[in-house]
C-alpha cells in the first residue's frame, strides 16, 4: 500500500515537473516570439502565396503539356488551336507575372530575413543588457541589505548613546542639585561669618569706646587736678620746650629725620615692633621699608604687587610679616626678610569710627583687626 502511494506520488511529481517545464517553455516561446509576430505572420502569408502560385504553375504546366500534345497530334480544329494559343499566351503571361511576383516575394523574404537577423542581434544585445541589469540589480540588493544592516547597527549605537546621554543628564541633575545645596550652605556660612565679623567689630568698637571714655575721664581728671594747683609758675621758653610738669608732651618741637618716601602721597606709616624699622605705603602702589637710626633713613626694601594705592600697613607681633591693604579690594602679606609676596586675600576694607580697617583671611579662617588707639590693641588674632 505504501509502495503504491509512493509510486503514485512520484508519478504525480514527474507529471507536475513536465507540466511546469512545458509551461515555462511555452511562456518563453511567447515572450520571444511576441516581438516577431508581424514578421512571422507576413512570412507565413508569403509562403502560402508561394505554395498557391507553385500549385497554379504546376497546373498550368500540365495544361500547357496537354495543349502541346494535342497540337502535335493535330486532332483539334483551327479555332481550337487559336483558343489554345490564346490561352497558352495568357498562361505564359500569367506565368511571367507569377515569376515576377515570386522574385519580388523572394526579395521580400530576403529582406525580412535580414531584418529578422538584425532584430535577433538587437534581441541578443537586449538580453545581454538585461543580464547586466539583473546582475546590477543583484549587487544593488546586496548593497541595500548591507546598508539596512548598518542602519540597524547605527540605530543600536544611537539608542545606546541616548541611554548614556539620559544617564549623564540624570547625573548632571543630581550634581547640579548637590551644587545648589553646597552653594546654599556656603551662602549660609558666609552669612554666619558676616554676622560673626559684625559682632566682633561691634565688640572691638565697644572696647575702643570704653577705652576712649576711660582715657577722656583720666585726662579730664588730670586737667581738673592741674586746674586746682594754684602754685605760681613763670612759663618761660625753656619750660614750654620741656613741657608742663606732670603732662606728656603732645606736640613734637624738633624734626629728627626728613626723607622722600614715595613718588606720590604717603597714605600709611607703621613702626615695626621688633626693631627700628618703619613701613610706609603710598599712592605709587608700593610698600617701602626704612631703617631709621642715628638721624638718617636707609631704604631696606620695596614691596610690590598692589594694583592701587596702599592705604594701610601693619606688622605682625614678631615683625617678620607685614600686611598692606589697598584700594583694589585686596590685602597682601609680605615677608620682611626676603621682601616676597606670601599671601593675597580678597576682602573688604571697612572704615569705622575708631578702626582703620578689618581684613578677613577666609582661607585660614583668621580675622585680623588693627586698632591704632593703643599699642596693646594694635594687633589681635582670633580664630573663628
Amino acid at each position: 500500500m505504501a509502495a503504491s502511494e509512493s509510486g503514485v506520488s512520484s508519478l504525480s511529481r514527474e507529471n507536475n515537473w513536465r507540466k511546469n517545464l512545458i509551461l515555462q517553455l511555452q511562456e518563453r516561446n511567447k515572450r520571444q516570439t511576441y516581438c516577431f509576430a508581424d514578421l512571422i505572420s507576413l512570412h507565413n502569408r508569403l509562403f502560402e502565396n508561394a505554395n498557391t502560385l507553385r500549385g497554379e504553375n504546376i497546373q498550368l504546366t500540365i495544361t500547357n503539356e496537354t495543349l502541346r500534345r494535342e497540337a502535335a497530334s493535330g486532332t483539334p480544329g483551327l479555332s481550337v488551336n487559336a483558343d489554345l494559343e490564346a490561352r497558352l499566351l495568357k498562361q505564359a503571361e500569367e506565368l511571367a507575372t507569377l515569376h515576377k511576383r515570386k522574385g519580388e516575394h523572394t526579395q521580400q523574404i530576403v529582406d525580412l530575413n535580414n531584418k529578422l537577423q538584425e532584430m535577433m542581434k538587437e534581441l541578443q544585445a537586449k538580453e545581454i543588457s538585461l543580464a547586466e541589469s539583473v546582475e546590477l540589480n543583484a549587487n544593488l540588493r546586496l548593497e541595500i541589505s548591507k546598508c539596512l544592516s548598518r542602519e540597524r547597527e547605527l540605530e543600536g549605537v544611537n539608542q545606546m548613546l541616548k541611554d548614556e546621554h539620559q544617564a549623564l543628564q540624570l547625573a548632571f541633575a543630581s550634581l547640579e542639585e548637590k551644587l545648589r545645596k553646597v552653594q546654599e550652605e556656603n551662602r549660609q556660612l558666609i552669612e554666619r561669618l558676616i554676622k560673626y565679623k559684625t559682632r566682633d567689630a561691634e565688640k572691638v568698637n565697644e572696647e575702643n569706646d570704653n577705652f576712649l571714655k576711660k582715657r577722656q575721664a583720666k585726662m579730664q581728671k588730670e586737667l581738673e587736678d592741674a586746674a586746682r594747683d594754684t602754685r605760681p609758675i613763670s612759663p618761660d621758653r625753656s619750660s614750654l620746650k620741656e613741657g608742663i610738669s606732670g603732662l606728656p608732651t603732645a606736640v613734637p618741637t624738633k624734626v629728627s629725620v626728613t626723607f622722600t618716601a614715595h613718588d606720590g602721597e604717603v597714605y600709611a606709616v607703621k613702626w615695626s615692633p621688633a626693631e627700628r624699622m618703619l613701613a610706609t605705603g603710598g599712592a605709587d602702589r608700593k610698600v617701602k621699608l626704612w631703617n631709621i637710626s642715628k638721624g638718617a633713613s636707609e631704604n631696606k626694601g620695596i614691596l610690590v604687587g598692589s594694583n592701587a594705592g596702599v592705604m594701610c600697613v601693619d606688622f605682625d607681633s614678631t615683625g617678620t610679616l607685614i600686611l598692606g591693604a589697598s584700594n583694589d579690594y585686596a590685602s597682601r602679606v609680605w615677608t620682611v626678610n626676603d621682601f616676597r609676596l606670601k599671601e593675597l586675600f580678597e576682602g573688604e576694607m571697612v572704615s569705622t569710627r575708631n578702626m582703620k580697617f578689618i581684613v578677613t583671611f577666609l582661607d585660614e579662617h583668621v580675622a585680623v583687626h588693627v586698632n591704632p588707639l593703643s599699642r596693646a590693641n594694635e594687633q589681635s588674632h582670633s580664630v573663628l
